[in-house]
């Protein structure tokens, strides 16, 4: 998307790979006009460009990677994203959604929001009276323990650090080791794993219930081994871009309030630009 507006008075371009991108061009009120491929012609115009979140799902050439790197630098253009590449050229003057801890803990809850979503669909059983073993209790394990819990499920947390595990016994859910996957596994009816490192492994996989399901959230390559899971017949989803897809037009939300506090204004002029 290409836009007039924000930095300097000059453009803005957004890249819209998902629905969150349409519609934060559409929350910045400006005049729209869709078009697909790079039709960015003058960057001497552009103050600001917006890319996708995560920064991963723009798919660009090396060529047109490259391209874009030398005309951000150029042109001293404000670069604003998801997840972005570290030391990528513009980021100081913008910023990272996802570095954001206001935006991170509205995406986690959105995202346990999701993950309710999918357990409802695809498991065999109902939340209430059924084990919830969440595994990793950061942002996303918290916000997914206290609404399945809220929802009636035994809850159980497993994590690798004994403080995390202590804290997690401090908000009233039992907590173990992944050195404990027996006790861990002992009944769960839905396994949800949050850390971006296999940690759910044959090992684990091998204890569960065959009618266990798997949601996997992490990034990839994800941190359930899905091989195992194959071989055992366990049922296991791995869930990524949550808030992009059950809960867009909120999520966008985040993102508009995040400029709005880094002082941004509507863009006057909009070109969509589909990657």
């Amino acid at each position: 998307i290409y836009g007039r507006g924000f930095h300097m008075q000059k453009d803005t371009i957004i890249y819209v790979t998902d629905q969150r991108q349409k519609y934060l061009a559409d929350m910045l009120n400006g005049e729209k006009e869709s078009c697909h491929g790079d039709k960015i012609r003058d960057y001497a115009r552009v103050g600001n460009i917006i890319f996708p979140t995560p920064f991963s799902k723009l798919r660009l050439s090396d060529d047109e990677m490259e391209k874009l790197k030398q005309n951000i630098i150029k042109h001293d253009i404000a670069v604003w994203g998801g997840a972005m590449p570290e030391c990528f050229p513009g980021v100081d003057k913008g910023g990272d959604f996802m570095r954001d801890e206001q935006v991170i803990m509205e995406n986690a809850v959105v995202t346990a929001e999701a993950v309710i979503s999918i357990a409802v669909q695809k498991s065999l059983y109902s939340i209430e009276r059924s084990k919830v073993l969440v595994c990793g209790f950061g942002r996303c394990g918290r916000a997914l323990a206290a609404r399945f819990k809220a929802l009636g499920a035994d809850v159980m947390v497993m994590a690798r650090r004994k403080e995390v595990r202590e804290a997690a016994r401090q908000q009233g859910y039992e907590a173990v080791g992944f050195d404990e996957a027996a006790k861990a596994c002992f009944n769960t009816r839905i396994l949800i794993n949050t850390v971006p490192a296999q940690v759910i492994d044959e090992n684990i996989i091998r204890l569960l219930l065959k009618d266990t399901l798997m949601i996997d959230i992490a990034s990839k390559p994800g941190g359930c081994d899905f091989e195992a899971a194959k071989r055992y017949r366990i049922n296991c989803v791995h869930a990524l871009g949550l808030p992009g897809i059950y809960c867009p037009k909120t999520s966008a939300g985040f993102f508009l309030e995040y400029l709005k506090r880094k002082g941004m204004e509507d863009a006057l002029w909009i070109l969509e630009i589909a990657r």
